[in-house]
């Protein structure tokens, strides 16, 4: 009876926001002197989970907790170190789970299905087979990896090779490859055919200003002075090997291989080849 009377009185007063915040003061100093005893706090931590295991078994009220919990937890996560203590205990926590067959079979389906609704966007595909790639690329560099990858390629390859209807279709992609490079080969051929008969309709008319040798254009590289100079080439030299005086040099592959190793060309009109000047 008297409890009674009490907390008819304590709900009256607490009706009062000041008291009610005084009391509440009072109570969570009181709770957390009882909390230093361990076992109080044992106790009191088993009747906490247990309300809260009853209260969540009511949707309205689990669903508010649950957005509490991640606001909070948002909140807790922008604490650089809080997150990386997080991390490691999520990623602990996850580890053990797997363990469990089941567990990981679901969650591999779960991850499975998410990959193949997101690979729907074709943007995120193409980004996702870059990483594949990439991530594939690095492993095969590892010998081991490499040998074990190859032999499974190379028995997945065989079952389906017992198999006509597969047998048949890789000799038809054969044939098509082949096909196909003969055509690249007869297509290259045919342009540099073209090219060749359009390149000596207008004849070599290029000069070697070091030979005196007629090229085509395109067995001619130009130079200035200057430019041979910064290839770190003497001005003594320059003047030695490029005999046909032009503002711009031009120079033959053959001759220019050896000038760039700083060495006089054998057919360098210098060494008494240029023909004598014809008097008028």
């Amino acid at each position: 009876m008297d409890n009674r009377r009490r907390a008819k009185s304590q709900k009256i007063a607490r009706q009062n926001d000041e008291f009610k915040t005084e009391d509440n003061k009072r109570r969570a100093e009181a709770l957390k002197i009882e909390r230093q005893n361990d076992e109080f706090k044992i106790e009191d931590n088993k009747r906490r989970a247990e309300a809260l295991k009853i209260e969540r078994q009511n949707v309205e009220f689990k669903t508010e907790d649950n957005k509490r919990r991640a606001e909070a937890l948002k909140i807790e996560r922008q604490n650089d170190e809080f997150k990386t203590e997080d991390n490691k205990r999520r990623a602990v926590a996850h580890k053990i789970e797997r363990q469990n067959v089941e567990s990981k079979t679901e969650e591999n389906k779960k991850r499975a299905e998410a990959l193949k609704i997101e690979r729907q966007n074709d943007e995120f595909k193409t980004e996702d087979n870059k990483r594949r790639a990439e991530a594939h690329k690095i492993e095969r560099q590892n010998d081991e990896f490499k040998t074990e990858e190859n032999k499974k390629r190379a028995e997945a390859l065989k079952i389906k090779r017992a198999e006509e209807e597969y047998k048949e279709e890789e000799r038809r992609r054969n044939a098509l490859r082949m096909q196909n490079n003969r055509d690249k080969y007869k297509n290259n051929f045919d342009v540099m055919k073209s090219n060749y008969e359009l390149k000596i309709k207008e004849g070599p008319t290029h000069i070697c200003s070091c030979c005196g040798g007629l090229w085509f254009e395109y067995s001619i590289k130009e130079f200035t002075v200057e430019m041979l100079r910064n290839k770190g080439l003497p001005k003594e030299f320059i003047d030695t090997v490029c005999y046909l005086e032009n503002a711009i040099i031009k120079l033959c592959v053959t001759c220019r291989k050896d000038i760039m190793s700083n060495k006089v060309p054998n057919l360098c009109l210098s060494n008494g080849l240029a023909f004598y000047e014809i008097p008028d």
